[in-house]
């Protein structure tokens, strides 16, 4: 042993003295504690539960970027939500897209319309990447069906170097859901 430390530095308890240890009576509480925990993670019915989806096309020069099968939580005419960690686009064309933020969608059946409150996408092209940002963005109807198409839309730059245009246009959107 080293010179100037006490002793009792150096020993090693076998066990944890009675103040750590668990009482018995505590590990059912735990156990059902836990047990709930595993429970409300698996949270309300999902969107692969209630087989709700929605098929998005986002096309701009020469390009598009399609995704099918998101899982929606809801159906039109209710409001549908689109968590935009779900969308993972495959893109043709020089310009890769993805969802910027989630985007809802209210429904008016008697205009045959779809308005998303705000839709953020970011474009990446050539390694640089820009967000753009249109509010209370309309799609129309096309027939009895639930597929919503539009455009042009013009996206104002919200992030991005200066290098990113201040505005960009999509010249085509659609949602089907199902």
């Amino acid at each position: 042993m080293r010179q100037g430390f006490p002793t009792h530095c150096f020993r090693i308890r076998r066990s944890f003295p009675a103040r750590h240890r668990l009482p018995l009576n505590h590990v059912p509480l735990i156990a059902a504690a836990v047990a709930a925990l595993l429970v409300s993670a698996a949270g309300p019915a999902g969107a692969a539960e209630t087989g709700h989806a929605a098929d998005i096309t986002l096309s701009e020069k020469g390009g598009s970027c399609e995704v099918r099968d998101v899982p929606v939580a809801a159906a039109p005419p209710a409001e549908v939500r689109i968590d935009a960690d779900d969308v993972a686009f495959d893109c043709s064309g020089s310009t890769a897209f993805r969802l910027g933020r989630d985007a809802a969608f209210a429904f008016d059946d008697a205009a045959g319309t779809a308005t998303a409150d705000v839709l953020r996408i970011v474009g990446t092209k050539l390694g640089f990447t820009c967000g753009y940002e249109a509010s209370d963005v309309v799609f129309h109807r096309e027939g009895p069906s639930r597929e919503y198409t539009g455009g042009p839309y013009t996206g104002r730059k919200v992030q991005g170097s200066f290098l990113c245009p201040r505005s960009v246009q999509l010249d085509r959107a659609a949602f089907a859901f199902r």
